[in-house]
């Protein structure tokens, strides 16, 4: 009968934690992944913390999203050294967890150095599916040993889908937003160009080799010195 209750309890716990997920990304399918991992770290009940880890196009792993100052210095602890729990289930598992990193093997570059400078023992990450390209991970974190169970685990699995929507979203509004101001700066260097043709009498390879020089020379970016052109006329 107890272990009825219980395993009634846990299935409970579970849904309540997709119906707040559910809740939150609401019916437009927008969330920010601030609200995300703070949401995350509320449903769980053992993690102190919580943050996601994205890694594009084999880039460097970057945090999107943290409770906290030490999400981020564990994160950067973990990029620095090139192994961790994030790293691991971002690239490989599904789910990571340490029980204590005091006493962990796996990852030794890493483990004792955050236990001492930020005093984190347990960790829990669980894969996001992203596209081929991306990859990442929500990650617990707890300043307490062997605190994560198998309870947690399945709540971060349910979590994980959500999370994986919302940064999937936020990486490409970065993606739209990258191609916009590409777009931008091409036209308005574009029309620099033209501009510096018709002021000094040369095709477009020479205007655009005379908006370069001077971008080298005066060690400013192509784009900011071409939106000079278009303002006054001429390269200053």
């Amino acid at each position: 009968m107890e272990d009825r209750d219980a395993r009634r309890s846990e299935t409970d716990a579970v849904g309540v934690s997709f119906q707040t997920l559910t809740r939150m990304i609401g019916a437009s399918g927008h969330a920010d992944p601030d609200r995300l991992v703070a949401v995350a770290a509320r449903l769980m009940p053992h993690a102190d913390q919580a943050g996601v880890t994205s890694i594009r196009n084999d880039r460097p792993a970057v945090t999107v999203a943290s409770t906290g100052e030490i999400p981020r210095a564990v994160d950067a602890l973990q990029y620095r050294t090139g192994e961790g729990p994030c790293l691991d289930a971002s690239l490989d598992d599904e789910a990571v967890i340490s029980d204590d990193l005091a006493v962990e093997r796996r990852w030794p570059a890493f483990a004792a150095a955050c236990v001492d400078q930020f005093g984190v023992r347990s960790m829990l990450s669980v894969r996001l599916s992203l596209s081929q390209q991306d990859r990442a991970a929500l990650n617990f974190y707890s300043p307490s040993t062997h605190v994560f169970t198998g309870q947690d685990v399945a709540e971060a699995v349910i979590l994980a889908p959500f999370a994986a929507l919302v940064v999937q979203q936020r990486l490409h509004e970065k993606d739209v937003s990258h191609y916009q101001e590409a777009l931008i700066s091409s036209r308005r260097i574009g029309s620099a160009v033209g501009i510096l043709m018709a002021q000094h009498g040369v095709d477009a390879d020479d205007a655009f080799g005379m908006l370069r020089t001077a971008s080298q020379h005066l060690n400013r970016k192509l784009k900011d010195l071409a939106a000079d052109v278009n303002y006054t006329g001429d390269l200053p």
